[in-house]
């Protein structure tokens, strides 16, 4: 049975209506490390642009040009396939016998520079990403709104999944279903990580909404877990709750519906974590331009710029329908 993706609420009305990604260069993304590169090591990391490719497929590129085993490359986190892009990937080479150069790759991909490092990356390992979109709206928009949205991104949004966790029309949600209703995970790699992440992405997005209905997104309740000063939402997993009195008794009521979901990710091994309900870009640029939007903001790893876009309006993927160039 399929599965749909509901229409999770925003804390405010919408301030522009529009569409996004009509090319590639209107949605560009730059990795930001959180690490230095040693400059010795059995690892050569690339630093890589693309355009219109999958990061797993030019990790597979790369496993190719190396003759090792896809599982020996290492990036921090997928990009998107319908933009420009800048992200890191690391190749082991215990013999440091690779040389690759700057301007080196393939179709929709190019070397930027190499480097040398101890270990391989993985996900979760960079600070964030750098972003630059450029939105075309239905109407001009007023310098009014353009401030107000410049406010509401440095207030703080709500740090919701992006629709492109669930897959191509929310197909990996169909799979956690049939996985919840008694079929088999499976044992290893990526199918799996993108059934369970899908999962407990699902449910965090479902307390979030929550919160925004009864007015709770910023609103500390009585037993609330806080990151950085701010409520946070389950990743579920094995182990007690931090939350007690209030906020437990809401966060339950939630889920509750969803207990044999909660039930699988406890067998899964995955163990409970939190994640902040408050989402807050930094260098934040919202400016008008003919026939739209060009918005700047950096991100913290794990943290979508779709959350961004929501926040703002209502905006149309044309890459999803193919409108793409």
């Amino acid at each position: 049975m399929a599965i749909h993706l509901p229409v999770w609420p925003q804390p405010e009305g919408s301030l522009f209506r529009g569409r996004y990604r009509m090319t590639p260069e209107d949605f560009e993304v730059v990795e930001l490390p959180a690490w230095t590169p040693l400059g010795e090591g059995e690892h050569l990391l690339v630093e890589i642009a693309k355009r219109g490719a999958n990061t797993g497929w030019v990790a597979g590129e790369l496993a190719r040009r190396a003759g090792c085993n896809v599982a020996e490359i290492g990036y921090c986190g997928d990009k998107d396939r319908h933009a420009v892009t800048r992200q890191w990937f690391s190749v082991r080479d215990p013999k440091q016998a690779l040389e690759w150069h700057a301007g080196e790759g393939g179709e929709g991909w190019r070397m930027l520079q190499t480097a040398r490092h101890d270990r391989k990356l993985r996900r979760g390992d960079h600070a964030g990403n750098r972003f630059r979109l450029r939105v075309e709206l239905d109407a001009p928009a007023p310098g009014s709104a353009v401030a107000k949205g410049r406010q509401r991104l440095a207030a703080g949004i709500a740090n919701y999944f992006g629709p492109q966790r669930f897959g191509r029309d929310a197909g990996n949600l169909t799979k956690v279903q049939a996985w919840v209703d008694g079929g088999r995970l499976p044992g290893r790699g990526p199918e799996r990580g993108r059934i369970l992440s899908s999962a407990r992405s699902f449910l965090f997005n479902e307390v979030l909404a929550a919160r925004i209905r009864t007015g709770c997104l910023t609103r500390f309740m009585l037993g609330d877990a806080l990151m950085d000063n701010v409520p946070t939402g389950p990743l579920w997993g094995r182990g007690r709750s931090p939350l007690t009195d209030e906020a437990l008794a809401f966060e339950s009521g939630v889920l509750e519906p969803y207990g044999r979901w909660c039930e699988r990710l406890e067998h899964a091994g995955l163990s409970q974590e939190r994640r902040p309900l408050l989402l807050r870009p930094s260098g934040i640029r919202v400016e008008a331009i003919a026939r739209g939007l060009e918005l700047e903001f950096e991100l913290p790893a794990g943290a979508f710029a779709t959350a961004v876009l929501a926040a703002l309006g209502d905006f149309e993927d044309v890459a999803k329908r193919g409108g793409i160039a």
